[in-house]
C-alpha cells in the first residue's frame, strides 16, 4: 500500500520538523555550547557542594591541627581563543564567603593545580571539586555550615561580569542568584 502525499502535507510535515529539531537545540540536547556565564577568557557555572574536616574520623591527628573544607563543584570553559590558554587563578575568579566571612585559601586537588590555578587547553570544558580550607579561627563557620544554619555564597567574577551563587542546604546545591 503506497501512501500519496500532496505538497500541503509535505510543507506541513517538513515545518512540523524544524520546530521539533530547533526546539531540541534550545533545550541543549545535542550542544557542546555555552556552559554557564561568559566571564571573557571563560565560562563557568557553580553547582554541588559538601564539606569535610580533617578530624579523627577522617584520619586527621590531633597534632595536625584541625581544618575544615567546604568544596564546590565548578565547572568551566575555556573560550580565550588562545592556542595556549594561561592557567585561571582561582583568587582571581573564585570566592567563598560564610556569613558574610571570606575563606580565602585553596586546597590544590581535582579542579585545581599548582598553587591553586585552572589549567585549560583551547576550548576545553573541565569540571571538578575546588576546595576552600578554614583553619581553626573559623572553626565556627564551618560548624555553623554542617548545622545549616549559615549563609553561603559562591562568587564568579571577572572585570565585567559578576554572579553570586547561595548554598540551597535542601539540595547542597548552589543556585545562582538573579538581580
Amino acid at each position: 500500500m503506497a501512501m500519496k502525499m500532496d505538497r500541503r502535507a509535505f510543507l506541513k510535515t517538513s515545518a512540523a520538523m524544524a520546530v521539533a529539531v530547533s526546539m531540541t537545540g534550545l533545550l541543549g540536547g545535542c550542544s557542546d555550547g555555552d556552559i554557564g556565564t561568559d566571564f571573557g577568557l571563560f565560562q563557568a557555572t557553580a553547582g554541588k557542594a559538601f564539606g569535610k574536616n580533617n578530624g579523627i574520623d577522617f584520619g586527621g591527628t590531633a597534632e595536625a591541627g584541625w581544618e575544615g573544607y567546604i568544596s564546590v563543584w565548578v565547572r568551566v570553559k575555556d573560550t580565550s581563543g588562545s592556542k595556549k590558554p594561561l592557567p585561571i587563578p582561582a583568587k582571581g575568579y573564585f570566592s567563598l564567603k560564610i556569613n558574610g566571612q571570606p575563606v580565602n585559601n585553596y586546597t590544590d586537588g581535582d579542579l585545581l593545580e599548582n598553587g591553586g590555578k585552572i589549567n585549560l587547553s583551547k576550548g576545553q570544558i573541565k569540571e571538578g571539586w575546588m576546595h576552600f580550607t578554614l583553619k581553626e579561627d573559623q572553626k565556627d563557620l564551618y560548624e555553623a555550615v554542617l548545622a545549616k544554619k549559615a549563609e553561603v555564597t559562591f562568587t564568579i567574577s571577572s572585570g565585567f561580569v559578576t554572579e553570586i551563587y547561595t548554598l540551597d542546604y535542601t539540595t547542597s546545591t548552589f543556585v545562582k542568584q538573579t538581580v
